[in-house]
This record gives C-alpha cells, sequence and structure tokens, in this order.
C-alpha cells in the first residue's frame, strides 16, 4: 500500500484479510470521478451481507448533480444551526469549507435502513444495513477506491429526508464518501488477543 491507496502487483487479488486490515477511513480524496459501474459492481457485492429472515432492508441513494449539490447546502446549513453565533463573519469560511468539500467530494452515498414494526427486526435490519455499508467499504478498497462513512444527527434531518423522498418507516443509517485517497492515514488497533476471552 502507498501514499495513493492499495495497490496490488501482477494483478494479485486483494485478500478479505488484506481488505479488512488495510481500509481506512479516507478524507482525502483526489478529484478523479467514480464510474457508475463500480459503484454498482460493490453494491452488488455489498447486499451479500447476512441478513436474518432475509428481509433486505437497505437501499442507497447515490447523489450526483443536483442532489448532490442540495445535499451540501444541506449539510452546511445543519453545521451552521449548531454554531453559537452562525452568523460571525470568521465562521463563514468553514461553513464554505463544508459545502466545497462535499460538492468536491466524487461520489457521495446514503444508506438507508427500512424500520420494521417489529422492534427484534428492526434492530436486525438496522445492523444488517450497516453491515451492507460496511461490505461497500471493503469492496470499494479492494477495486482502489476509499471510503469515509459519516453518521451523526444529521441522518435525521428534516431536510435530507425530504431530499431523498424517504418515507416514516425509512432511516439513514449513514454517508459514505467514496473516492481515490490522495492520502492514506496510518492507524493502529488494540490487537484481538487483549479483547478475547476464551470460554471453556
Amino acid at each position: 500500500m502507498t501514499d495513493g491507496g492499495p495497490t496490488l502487483s501482477h494483478g494479485a487479488r486483494m485478500s478479505v484479510l488484506d481488505a479488512i486490515r488495510g481500509r481506512r477511513s479516507i478524507a482525502k480524496m483526489k478529484p478523479d470521478p467514480v464510474p457508475r459501474d463500480l459503484i454498482m459492481r460493490v453494491l452488488d457485492a455489498a447486499v451479500w451481507t447476512p441478513n436474518h429472515r432475509v428481509t433486505e432492508p437497505w437501499q442507497f441513494f447515490v447523489l450526483e448533480g443536483e442532489s448532490k449539490r442540495r445535499f451540501a447546502e444541506i449539510r452546511r446549513d445543519f453545521r451552521r444551526a449548531q454554531m453559537p453565533n452562525p452568523d460571525a463573519p470568521e465562521v463563514q469560511p468553514a461553513l464554505e469549507k463544508v459545502y466545497q468539500s462535499t460538492l468536491e467530494t466524487p461520489a457521495i452515498i446514503a444508506v438507508t435502513s427500512h424500520l420494521a414494526d417489529d422492534p427484534e427486526t428492526r434492530e436486525e435490519d438496522v445492523w444488517a444495513t450497516f453491515g451492507a455499508a460496511y461490505a461497500f467499504m471493503l469492496g470499494a478498497w479492494s477495486e482502489g477506491l476509499g471510503t469515509y462513512f459519516r453518521t451523526g444527527a444529521l441522518r435525521d434531518d428534516q431536510r435530507l429526508r425530504k431530499l431523498l423522498s424517504l418515507p416514516e418507516n425509512r432511516r439513514v443509517i449513514g454517508i459514505i464518501y467514496a473516492g481515490y485517497p490522495a492520502e492514506v492515514p496510518q492507524r493502529r488497533r488494540t490487537p484481538a488477543s487483549e479483547k478475547t476471552v476464551w470460554l471453556e
């Protein structure tokens, strides 16, 4: 792996374990567009995520053109509403950066889940949908594409729900930003041996 993202030599395929260990949240992306067929190929793999009762609760919204511009506005205005003095001149550059960085993200995918009436099914479906999002991120990484999964209160913003035309029984689980890595951060994890209990 290089600072430009995952690389494979001699046409070798990246193993699942290599994708899991190597994947990083990519905040800095190149402006290069992401082919639609690549996004669909990875989404087609992501829907094979384990899903109890095979309810297939996920639905994906790929934001392009006007919908991406509108999402950038929603994200900027949401951030603005959180500031103690949103009209202060000194915060305007930060708000403009939120707007521009969103517009410049090559691909943005809203990941949503169906909300079942049954509480147990609802919980299982939400986690299955997150599993599909993670499967997308792993699949994208194996194809050289970086991702950044964003959550937070914006998921339930009524302006975002209106943009996606979501019914009451569907919720945004998170937003995936995708693009070719301009920089790959280095991270560490506590070894699993320190987080594992063997019971006999």
